[in-house]
């Protein structure tokens, strides 16, 4: 995707500011990946439906909703799958090495791309999961967008236009990790604000602002370094700069995603595994037991309330989105 250049040459601090970027992206998505694994796949795996609303939704589990239950698990674990191919398919060593692997994982990517889309029109307009109105209408601005571009992607492609198939697949990609773009954004938002004393309300600007922003932002850069590639050196240096800005930024954000929107429910879910009834014990056993007893050593880690503030539910459900 990139040329080699040397490193005084203007390109060489637009490629470093990409990769910089990149890799930031690849170090926040993957904890994204690992989130939605774990704590899907775990209660999946033992059988607790329930326990997925350990972790606030905008509708989440509910009994007796079979298909909207479906629907909602599929969208999350669906968010892992197209996070991962999509991650892969930049990867120009990967690329290059399994070229014939590149094109059936980006046949794939698009594919989950576009039933994700749909399935997330389904939660939103049929099963009401909506937060607000400005939100809504991102999401589903969002998802018209990763519709249109997956297109152009594949008929491109299919032209061989690999220079056109190239933007139209970065463009997608973004597009589908708006999800994880507003995750780190309200982060980013709630370290800046708290300290203000100023709240993150679903249906205030700054929330709204930072739905927009989740994918508008993100293609507002693209188009700029794929403009970069080909300007005078001065821009090239300037845009290259701006994605080291943006790398610093996506690390701090996926970085208090992580403490404070993630690990805490994984925690949780491990501390809850392991609680079971204990087994039936004589009075002289037990008398023995709490003898013996200490205090109880501080916890490890930090209450979850130790952070910036996330948004309130609301009196449908609550949490951001699905994951």
């Amino acid at each position: 995707m990139q040329q080699t250049a040397h490193p005084r040459d203007p390109s060489h601090v637009l490629h470093l500011g990409a990769r910089a970027w990149f890799l930031a992206a690849m170090l926040g998505q993957g904890a994204f990946i690992v989130f939605i694994l774990w704590f899907f796949g775990g209660h999946l795996a033992g059988g607790d439906l329930a326990g997925l609303n350990a972790k606030p939704h905008v509708t989440g589990y509910v009994p007796g909703d079979v298909v909207g239950n479906v629907q909602f698990v599929g969208h999350a674990l669906a968010g892992a799958l197209v996070t991962l191919s999509g991650a892969w398919q930049l990867v120009p060593a990967l690329r290059r090495r399994w070229p014939r692997l590149h094109r059936w994982n980006g046949r794939m990517f698009l594919a989950v791309a576009v039933l994700a889309t749909l399935s997330g029109f389904w939660l939103t307009w049929v099963r009401g999961s909506q937060l607000g109105t400005g939100s809504t209408l991102s999401i589903s601005l969002n998802g018209l967008l990763i519709l249109g571009f997956a297109w152009a992607a594949w008929r491109s492609a299919v032209r061989r236009d690999f220079g056109a198939h190239r933007r139209h697949a970065l463009r997608a990609w973004l597009l589908v990790n708006g999800v994880w773009f507003l995750r780190i954004g309200i982060m980013l938002a709630g370290l800046l604000l708290a300290p203000l004393g100023i709240k993150i309300d679903y249906t205030g600007a700054v929330f709204v602002g930072v739905s927009f922003a989740s994918w508008l932002l993100p293609l507002a850069i693209l188009e700029l370094y794929l403009r970069a590639e080909r300007a005078a050196p001065a821009m090239r240096r300037t845009v290259g700069a701006l994605l080291v800005a943006m790398a610093l930024l996506t690390l701090a954000g996926s970085a208090a995603a992580v403490a404070f929107m993630w690990w805490p429910y994984l925690r949780t879910q491990d501390s809850a595994e392991e609680i079971a009834p204990p087994p039936p014990v004589s009075s002289a056993t037990r008398a023995a037991t709490q003898r013996r007893s200490r205090p109880r050593s501080p916890p490890l880690w930090p209450s979850r309330r130790a952070g910036p503030q996330s948004p309130q539910p609301n009196a449908r459900g609550s949490g951001i989105s699905h994951a």
